[in-house]
């Protein structure tokens, strides 16, 4: 059973494009020219990635804690991004510490300002890697790729079709003392099958995807299902994605 990843009608208005530095409680970052990692890779067409890395004091500075925001940009093709993050600095007294990447994977389904939504990853700062993790190797990359899946439904907001995206594999365990210099290559896919985003609403045939009502009570079929039309692109459909069968 699948349960939404967000609330999916929040995502879709809330299209956050934070550039530069988006917390702090010191003063302005100091100087990020002491040690760091790339982090790097492929975003397919209409997808963007945006990098929060969390610092925390390494001494006494009464638990002060900043963040530094780094951002791509969204495209129509594919393309890459690559941002160089700093793994320790200095901040006046404050001796920051990378504790965390938070990674935000947006993606756009459609012209429309609300086709338009995110998943969640993140790098995990760790001081060894658990059992059966990827590490550097001997090139100090490591390299992975996330697989991003487009979920669909019945928006009751819209009236319409929306969209989760679910991605997998989007993070990785980094082991801080290994962190230096090293590559991280973290590239993004779509899968190009569709699901719904909840089990049991929809049914599949060679044409494609049928909703079907559902039962008193439930959000899923009734038993044997019963089909009915729904909207998209403001046409009356019967069958997804190809609408009419």
């Amino acid at each position: 059973m699948k349960f939404l990843l967000k609330f999916s009608y929040v995502q879709a208005i809330l299209w956050p494009g934070l550039l530069g530095i988006s917390l702090s409680a010191c003063s302005a970052l100091g100087s990020f020219g002491g040690e760091s990692f790339t982090l790097e890779g492929e975003l397919p067409a209409n997808f963007s990635l945006k990098a929060q890395a969390q610092y925390s004091v390494a001494n006494e500075c009464n638990g002060r804690w900043q963040a530094k925001t780094f951002q791509s940009n969204l495209d129509s093709a594919p393309h890459q991004y690559r941002f160089k993050i700093p793994v320790s600095y200095r901040d006046g007294l404050c001796e920051m510490k990378l504790g965390k990447v938070g990674l935000f994977i947006y993606g756009r389904y459609g012209d429309k300002d609300w086709q338009q939504t995110y998943d969640n990853g993140g790098l995990v700062i760790v001081d060894k890697l658990p059992e059966g993790a990827p590490a550097f190797g001997e090139d100090r990359v490591i390299a992975k790729t996330a697989v991003c899946s487009w979920w669909f439904q019945e928006s009751k907001l819209y009236l319409e079709i929306s969209k989760l995206l679910n991605c997998r594999g989007a993070g990785a365990y980094l082991v801080r003392d290994e962190l230096p210099g090293g590559r991280v290559m973290l590239s993004f896919q779509v899968d190009a099958e569709e699901e719904p985003s909840h089990d049991n609403t929809w049914v599949k045939f060679q044409t494609g995807w049928k909703p079907c009502l559902p039962k008193p009570g439930w959000s899923s079929c009734q038993t044997p299902p019963v089909f009915k039309t729904f909207k998209m692109n403001g046409r009356e459909c019967t069958v997804y994605p190809n609408c009419t069968e």
